[in-house]
């Protein structure tokens, strides 16, 4: 049985990568149903927590965007790419890795795809090279982000073992930083400059691609604003978990999250004078919306599969992690390039690591490898970046995806997570 379990899994996993998108979702329903109906396996907890705090923190950024607070952030992204071009492989990751960090989703870094592209080409640089490392960088973000479902469910695991808000941040913000550094690097060296790519230089010529143009738009008046509020929602989570102790009090993360979360909502609707009913149109809704569908059907069959077997899996893992806890961070990774969640990862891995007596340090050192989404090219925001480029820069043979893993996001993401794992664990010594 547990070979037809495995097979199950492994089968609807390759199902969800053929569909992709909210495909992924479905998938795991129809893996949902032959577990329960037909093989009589008892279905699992929903990932409740991480689909909440998804949801409240997808509903704040909706609202931000349609007072005009996504447009501000592009404009400023502009300005500030454009003024820097030199610098672009370190400036493209470096924007989508901060707005990821603040915003706890990765969504928000397809606002600039279209900027990092267009400076890119009027540069003479291969836009794959800043968009792989932008998307890979705002994965990696999940990862140091205080309002994230991912590290929102890692923290509740850690803090039990005595590890406080600020030691979990010192461990996690660095170590995810540390990654995109070098996935910025390897990135920045994958591909011939546009003007030596042939396929480049012929797409091109038959697109008759306009170089120096600008994306401006008009910002609305709420625009500044609405970031004000939104950032002031993430700085009073960030407070309220560093000083938790010294306030006293016993709200936990999620809890926390989701209430200021819709406070926040509620404060740029009616000072930014938003119909409410527009926010369902605005397109982080519709994203937020297909990644809750997502996480709902292929982390619930997942957790319904391995839950059925929980207790073999942690006699037979326990010893191994203990005498290895570097593997925990192979385990994240492979798991999470499975579900296409770093939300969904953590909600399934977290309480089985603690169960088994893996320490907090180790924990908080592999962490990062939660953020392994790239190892496919179907992932929204990695299908978003491909979509973007006008130029032919994914397209070549060598970077266009025809054999699974030979694309521009591969390389920069499994050899940021490679360095950064034993450098996390080295800041968890110090810091632990």
């Amino acid at each position: 049985m547990v070979i037809l379990h495995v097979v199950l899994l492994l089968g609807t996993i390759m199902l969800a990568a053929r569909w992709g998108g909210i495909g992924v979702g479905f998938a795991g329903g129809i893996g949902l149903a032959i577990s329960v109906f037909i093989f009589g396996v008892p279905a699992g907890s929903p990932p409740v927590d991480v689909m909440l705090i998804i949801l409240s923190t997808i509903v704040a950024l909706s609202a931000m965007q349609q007072a005009g607070g996504m447009d501000y952030l592009v404009t400023l992204t502009e300005k500030l790419l454009r003024h820097h071009p030199g610098y672009l492989n370190i400036l493209a990751p470096t924007v989508t890795f901060i707005l990821t960090v603040l915003s706890g989703t990765g969504y928000t870094a397809m606002s600039v795809m279209n900027v990092i592209q267009e400076v890119a080409k009027d540069n003479g640089i291969r836009p794959s090279q800043p968009l792989s490392s932008a998307v890979v960088a705002s994965q990696l973000g999940i990862t140091a982000s205080p309002i994230s479902a991912a590290t929102a469910i890692m923290y509740g695991t850690v803090e039990v073992m005595g590890v406080s808000f600020g030691d979990a941040m010192l461990v996690i913000l660095p170590t995810a930083l540390f990654a995109m550094l070098i996935a910025a690097f390897i990135a920045s060296r994958q591909g011939a400059k546009l003007a030596d790519d042939p396929v480049c230089q012929k797409i091109m010529q038959e697109n008759k691609i306009v170089l120096n143009k600008s994306t401006h738009r008009p910002i609305p008046a709420g625009g500044k604003s609405s970031v004000a509020i939104f950032l002031a929602g993430v700085v009073f989570v960030v407070c309220m978990l560093l000083f938790k102790s010294l306030i006293g009090h016993t709200i936990n993360s999620r809890d926390l999250i989701i209430i200021t979360m819709f406070v926040v909502s509620t404060i740029i609707i009616f000072t930014c004078k938003l119909d409410m009913k527009d926010l369902k149109n605005s397109p982080i809704f519709k994203s937020g919306a297909e990644s809750l569908v997502v996480v709902l059907g292929i982390v619930w069959l997942s957790s319904t599969l391995i839950g059925a077997h929980i207790d073999e899996i942690k006699m037979e893992a326990s010893d191994i992690l203990r005498a290895w806890p570097v593997l925990l961070a192979a385990v994240f990774f492979c798991t999470s390039a499975m579900l296409f969640s770093q939300g969904a990862t953590s909600a399934l891995l977290m309480p089985i690591a603690a169960s088994i007596g893996i320490s907090a340090d180790a924990i908080l050192a592999s962490f990062v490898a939660v953020s392994a989404l790239y190892i496919t090219n179907i992932y929204p925001t990695t299908a978003f970046a491909i979509a973007t480029d006008d130029t032919g820069s994914f397209l070549s043979p060598r970077w266009n995806g025809s054999r699974i893993i030979n694309h521009p996001f591969f390389l920069p993401g499994c050899l940021s997570i490679i360095f950064s794992v034993p450098f996390g664990f080295l800041l968890a010594q110090l810091i632990l």
